[in-house]
Protein backbone atom coordinates (compact mmCIF):
# COMPACT_ATOMS: atom_id res chain seq x y z
CA UNK A 1 0.00 0.00 0.00
CA UNK A 2 3.14 2.39 0.32
CA UNK A 3 4.47 2.08 -2.91
CA UNK A 4 2.18 4.55 -4.71
CA UNK A 5 2.30 7.66 -2.11
CA UNK A 6 6.02 6.25 -2.79
CA UNK A 7 6.51 6.97 -6.44
CA UNK A 8 3.79 9.81 -6.46
CA UNK A 9 6.50 11.54 -3.54
CA UNK A 10 9.29 10.97 -6.01
CA UNK A 11 8.01 12.25 -8.96
CA UNK A 12 6.29 15.34 -7.05
CA UNK A 13 10.06 16.24 -6.15
CA UNK A 14 12.02 15.30 -8.55
CA UNK A 15 11.80 18.60 -10.86
CA UNK A 16 13.51 20.73 -7.40
CA UNK A 17 15.67 18.10 -6.14
CA UNK A 18 18.16 18.42 -8.34
CA UNK A 19 18.83 22.40 -7.39
CA UNK A 20 18.44 22.75 -3.92
CA UNK A 21 20.97 19.60 -3.01
CA UNK A 22 24.16 20.12 -3.27
CA UNK A 23 25.55 17.32 -6.09
CA UNK A 24 26.78 14.16 -4.50
CA UNK A 25 26.87 15.39 -0.94
CA UNK A 26 23.96 13.49 0.17
CA UNK A 27 25.22 9.91 -0.63
CA UNK A 28 26.40 9.20 2.33
CA UNK A 29 22.67 8.41 3.94
CA UNK A 30 22.82 5.24 2.40
CA UNK A 31 25.18 2.23 3.88
CA UNK A 32 27.87 0.81 1.86
CA UNK A 33 26.19 -1.85 0.31
CA UNK A 34 22.72 0.14 -0.60
CA UNK A 35 24.83 2.45 -2.16
CA UNK A 36 26.31 0.02 -4.48
CA UNK A 37 23.38 -1.86 -5.35
CA UNK A 38 21.47 1.71 -6.66
CA UNK A 39 24.57 2.97 -8.33
CA UNK A 40 24.96 -0.48 -10.32
CA UNK A 41 20.31 0.10 -11.00
CA UNK A 42 21.54 3.30 -12.39
CA UNK A 43 24.72 2.11 -14.67
CA UNK A 44 22.29 -0.44 -16.01
CA UNK A 45 19.72 2.48 -17.02
CA UNK A 46 22.45 4.76 -18.19
CA UNK A 47 24.05 1.96 -20.07
CA UNK A 48 20.51 1.67 -21.84
CA UNK A 49 20.17 5.52 -23.23
CA UNK A 50 23.68 6.49 -23.29
CA UNK A 51 25.77 4.02 -25.60
CA UNK A 52 29.40 3.30 -23.88
CA UNK A 53 31.02 2.78 -27.59
CA UNK A 54 29.77 6.60 -28.18
CA UNK A 55 29.31 8.58 -24.75
CA UNK A 56 32.21 10.66 -23.02
CA UNK A 57 30.97 11.68 -19.17
CA UNK A 58 32.33 14.37 -17.40
CA UNK A 59 31.84 13.73 -13.44
CA UNK A 60 33.41 16.25 -10.48
CA UNK A 61 35.68 14.05 -8.82
CA UNK A 62 35.14 16.67 -5.35
CA UNK A 63 31.28 16.10 -5.64
CA UNK A 64 31.59 12.37 -5.83
CA UNK A 65 33.57 11.24 -3.52
CA UNK A 66 31.30 8.84 -1.86
CA UNK A 67 30.54 4.80 -2.60
CA UNK A 68 27.51 5.49 -4.72
CA UNK A 69 30.13 8.29 -6.42
CA UNK A 70 33.23 5.55 -6.24
CA UNK A 71 30.82 2.42 -7.41
CA UNK A 72 28.93 4.42 -10.61
CA UNK A 73 32.60 5.53 -11.75
CA UNK A 74 34.09 2.69 -11.71
CA UNK A 75 30.93 0.59 -13.63
CA UNK A 76 30.88 3.48 -16.32
CA UNK A 77 35.20 2.59 -16.88
CA UNK A 78 34.18 -1.12 -16.93
CA UNK A 79 31.56 -0.81 -19.42
CA UNK A 80 34.03 0.72 -21.79
CA UNK A 81 32.50 4.83 -21.12
CA UNK A 82 35.26 7.79 -21.22
CA UNK A 83 35.23 9.31 -17.59
CA UNK A 84 36.87 12.61 -17.31
CA UNK A 85 36.67 13.37 -13.95
CA UNK A 86 37.67 17.16 -13.02
CA UNK A 87 36.51 19.48 -10.06
CA UNK A 88 34.64 22.42 -10.09
CA UNK A 89 37.59 24.63 -10.16
CA UNK A 90 38.80 22.80 -13.61
CA UNK A 91 38.07 24.27 -16.52
CA UNK A 92 34.70 22.11 -18.04
CA UNK A 93 36.01 19.32 -21.08
CA UNK A 94 33.32 20.85 -23.80
CA UNK A 95 33.41 17.44 -25.39
CA UNK A 96 32.14 15.42 -22.07
CA UNK A 97 28.68 15.26 -21.06
CA UNK A 98 27.95 16.68 -17.30
CA UNK A 99 27.00 13.70 -15.33
CA UNK A 100 25.89 14.88 -12.06
CA UNK A 101 23.58 12.79 -9.27
CA UNK A 102 21.74 13.02 -5.54
CA UNK A 103 21.25 10.73 -3.35
CA UNK A 104 18.77 11.49 -0.48
CA UNK A 105 16.48 9.92 1.95
CA UNK A 106 12.95 12.40 1.91
CA UNK A 107 11.79 9.89 4.75
CA UNK A 108 12.60 7.26 6.60
CA UNK A 109 12.80 3.94 5.07
CA UNK A 110 13.19 5.31 1.64
CA UNK A 111 16.04 6.54 -0.75
CA UNK A 112 15.58 8.95 -4.10
CA UNK A 113 18.39 8.39 -6.38
CA UNK A 114 18.33 11.34 -9.10
CA UNK A 115 20.93 11.82 -11.89
CA UNK A 116 21.62 14.19 -14.56
CA UNK A 117 22.97 13.92 -17.75
CA UNK A 118 23.65 17.27 -19.82
CA UNK A 119 19.85 18.56 -19.61
CA UNK A 120 18.23 15.06 -19.23
CA UNK A 121 17.32 13.50 -15.69
CA UNK A 122 16.48 10.37 -14.28
CA UNK A 123 15.17 9.88 -11.27
CA UNK A 124 14.20 6.61 -8.66
CA UNK A 125 13.14 5.39 -5.73
CA UNK A 126 14.01 2.89 -3.31
CA UNK A 127 12.42 1.35 -0.22
CA UNK A 128 14.16 -0.53 2.55
CA UNK A 129 12.39 -2.87 3.61
CA UNK A 130 14.13 -6.27 3.33
CA UNK A 131 17.03 -4.89 1.48
CA UNK A 132 16.89 -1.52 -0.93
CA UNK A 133 14.49 -2.28 -4.14
CA UNK A 134 12.58 -0.29 -6.43
CA UNK A 135 9.72 1.48 -5.04
CA UNK A 136 8.92 2.39 -8.86
CA UNK A 137 10.03 2.82 -12.25
CA UNK A 138 12.40 5.21 -13.57
CA UNK A 139 11.34 8.78 -13.83
CA UNK A 140 13.04 9.82 -17.58
CA UNK A 141 12.65 13.84 -17.53
CA UNK A 142 13.37 14.26 -21.61
CA UNK A 143 13.06 17.06 -22.27
CA UNK A 144 14.84 18.79 -25.25
CA UNK A 145 16.12 14.76 -26.12
CA UNK A 146 17.51 13.78 -29.43
CA UNK A 147 14.92 11.39 -31.12
CA UNK A 148 17.34 8.53 -30.87
CA UNK A 149 17.54 9.22 -27.11
CA UNK A 150 13.87 8.95 -26.62
CA UNK A 151 13.92 5.64 -29.13
CA UNK A 152 16.01 4.44 -26.63
CA UNK A 153 14.29 4.90 -23.73
CA UNK A 154 11.47 3.67 -24.88
CA UNK A 155 13.32 0.17 -26.86
CA UNK A 156 11.83 -2.95 -24.95
CA UNK A 157 14.28 -5.15 -22.66
CA UNK A 158 16.64 -7.80 -25.25
CA UNK A 159 17.32 -11.30 -24.72
CA UNK A 160 20.19 -12.00 -22.67
CA UNK A 161 22.45 -12.61 -25.65
CA UNK A 162 21.66 -10.04 -27.80
CA UNK A 163 24.29 -7.47 -27.43
CA UNK A 164 26.66 -10.86 -28.48
CA UNK A 165 24.56 -11.59 -31.64
CA UNK A 166 24.02 -8.06 -32.55
CA UNK A 167 28.23 -7.95 -32.85
CA UNK A 168 28.23 -11.56 -34.29
CA UNK A 169 26.02 -9.78 -37.28
CA UNK A 170 27.99 -6.92 -37.70
CA UNK A 171 31.24 -8.75 -38.55
CA UNK A 172 29.19 -10.90 -40.76
CA UNK A 173 28.21 -7.91 -42.19
CA UNK A 174 31.52 -6.47 -42.54
CA UNK A 175 32.67 -9.85 -44.35
CA UNK A 176 34.97 -10.81 -41.27
CA UNK A 177 32.83 -14.09 -40.71
CA UNK A 178 31.11 -16.29 -43.25
CA UNK A 179 27.41 -16.50 -42.68
CA UNK A 180 26.90 -19.29 -41.65
CA UNK A 181 28.22 -19.57 -38.41
CA UNK A 182 25.62 -16.82 -36.58
CA UNK A 183 22.48 -17.36 -36.20
CA UNK A 184 20.25 -14.08 -36.46
CA UNK A 185 17.52 -13.44 -34.09
CA UNK A 186 14.44 -11.28 -34.46
CA UNK A 187 14.51 -8.26 -32.16
CA UNK A 188 11.40 -5.97 -31.17
CA UNK A 189 10.29 -2.92 -32.87
CA UNK A 190 10.65 0.19 -30.48
CA UNK A 191 7.43 1.23 -29.32
CA UNK A 192 8.22 4.69 -29.49
CA UNK A 193 9.14 6.90 -32.62
CA UNK A 194 8.56 10.15 -32.78
CA UNK A 195 9.64 12.41 -36.35
CA UNK A 196 10.99 15.04 -34.63
CA UNK A 197 13.34 16.06 -31.60
CA UNK A 198 10.85 15.66 -28.62
CA UNK A 199 10.67 19.14 -26.64
CA UNK A 200 9.75 17.58 -23.51
CA UNK A 201 8.78 14.55 -22.73
CA UNK A 202 8.85 12.67 -19.28
CA UNK A 203 8.46 8.73 -19.33
CA UNK A 204 8.02 6.34 -16.61
CA UNK A 205 9.62 3.16 -16.86
CA UNK A 206 7.85 -0.02 -15.28
CA UNK A 207 10.05 -0.89 -11.90
CA UNK A 208 12.20 -4.14 -11.76
CA UNK A 209 13.40 -6.06 -8.82
CA UNK A 210 16.76 -5.22 -8.15
CA UNK A 211 19.43 -7.11 -7.29
CA UNK A 212 21.65 -8.99 -9.98
CA UNK A 213 19.79 -9.67 -13.44
CA UNK A 214 19.22 -12.73 -14.88
CA UNK A 215 22.74 -14.38 -15.95
CA UNK A 216 23.68 -13.54 -19.46
CA UNK A 217 26.99 -14.54 -21.10
CA UNK A 218 29.28 -12.13 -21.06
CA UNK A 219 30.92 -13.67 -23.97
CA UNK A 220 34.49 -12.79 -25.55
CA UNK A 221 36.28 -10.35 -27.04
CA UNK A 222 38.75 -9.54 -29.75
CA UNK A 223 41.70 -7.37 -28.00
CA UNK A 224 43.91 -5.06 -30.20
CA UNK A 225 46.61 -3.66 -28.07
CA UNK A 226 46.50 -1.83 -24.49
CA UNK A 227 47.66 1.74 -23.30
CA UNK A 228 47.93 4.26 -20.28
CA UNK A 229 45.57 6.48 -21.30
CA UNK A 230 42.07 6.33 -22.76
CA UNK A 231 42.47 9.25 -25.18
CA UNK A 232 45.65 7.01 -26.62
CA UNK A 233 43.61 4.39 -26.66
CA UNK A 234 40.92 5.60 -28.81
CA UNK A 235 43.02 7.22 -31.23
CA UNK A 236 45.02 4.02 -31.61
CA UNK A 237 41.28 2.77 -32.54
CA UNK A 238 40.74 5.67 -35.19
CA UNK A 239 44.25 4.74 -36.78
CA UNK A 240 43.20 1.28 -36.99
CA UNK A 241 39.95 2.45 -38.85
CA UNK A 242 41.52 3.83 -40.90
CA UNK A 243 44.21 1.03 -41.75
CA UNK A 244 41.11 -1.51 -41.92
CA UNK A 245 38.10 -0.13 -42.83
CA UNK A 246 36.18 -3.33 -41.76
CA UNK A 247 36.66 -2.59 -38.52
CA UNK A 248 33.66 0.60 -38.04
CA UNK A 249 31.58 -2.24 -38.26
CA UNK A 250 32.67 -3.79 -35.03
CA UNK A 251 31.88 -1.89 -31.65
CA UNK A 252 34.71 -1.18 -30.07
CA UNK A 253 35.40 -1.24 -26.53
CA UNK A 254 37.96 0.66 -23.91
CA UNK A 255 37.73 -1.28 -20.42
CA UNK A 256 40.09 0.04 -17.81
CA UNK A 257 42.29 -2.34 -15.89
CA UNK A 258 42.42 -2.08 -12.02
CA UNK A 259 45.92 -1.29 -12.58
CA UNK A 260 44.33 1.86 -15.11
CA UNK A 261 45.76 0.43 -18.13
CA UNK A 262 43.73 0.59 -20.82
CA UNK A 263 42.28 -2.15 -23.25
CA UNK A 264 41.36 -1.36 -27.22
CA UNK A 265 38.58 -4.28 -28.03
CA UNK A 266 36.06 -5.15 -30.06
CA UNK A 267 32.95 -7.46 -29.28
CA UNK A 268 31.42 -9.36 -27.43
CA UNK A 269 30.81 -12.54 -29.13
CA UNK A 270 28.98 -15.71 -27.75
CA UNK A 271 31.73 -18.14 -28.24
CA UNK A 272 35.53 -18.38 -28.40
CA UNK A 273 35.37 -19.87 -31.84
CA UNK A 274 33.79 -16.85 -33.39
CA UNK A 275 35.95 -14.41 -31.71
CA UNK A 276 38.90 -16.15 -33.13
CA UNK A 277 36.94 -16.11 -36.99
CA UNK A 278 36.93 -12.54 -36.35
CA UNK A 279 40.89 -12.35 -35.72
CA UNK A 280 41.14 -14.31 -38.46
CA UNK A 281 39.50 -12.00 -40.64
CA UNK A 282 41.05 -9.43 -39.69
CA UNK A 283 44.23 -10.85 -40.47
CA UNK A 284 45.80 -8.40 -37.55
CA UNK A 285 48.51 -10.63 -36.08
CA UNK A 286 48.10 -8.16 -32.83
CA UNK A 287 44.60 -9.52 -32.33
CA UNK A 288 43.76 -11.63 -29.52
CA UNK A 289 41.23 -13.43 -27.89
CA UNK A 290 39.78 -11.87 -24.14
CA UNK A 291 37.28 -13.09 -21.91
CA UNK A 292 34.45 -10.24 -21.44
Amino acid sequence: MRAAPIAALALVLTGCAMTTARLGSNAAVATAPEAQAMAADSLAELVKLYPPAISRLAIDASASDDVFGHALTDGLRKRGYAVVEGSRKAKADPSAVPLRYVVDQPMTGYYRVMLRVGEQSLTRGYTTEGGVAPSAGWALNLSGASEQLVERATRPDLPGDAEQVQAEVAAVNAGLVGPAVVAVVDTPEPVYQPSAPASRVTIVVPPAKLGRPAASPAGWRVQFAAFRTDRTARSYWRSLVQKKPALAALKPRFPRSSRGVVFVQAGPYRTVAFAKRVCGGLNANACIVVKA
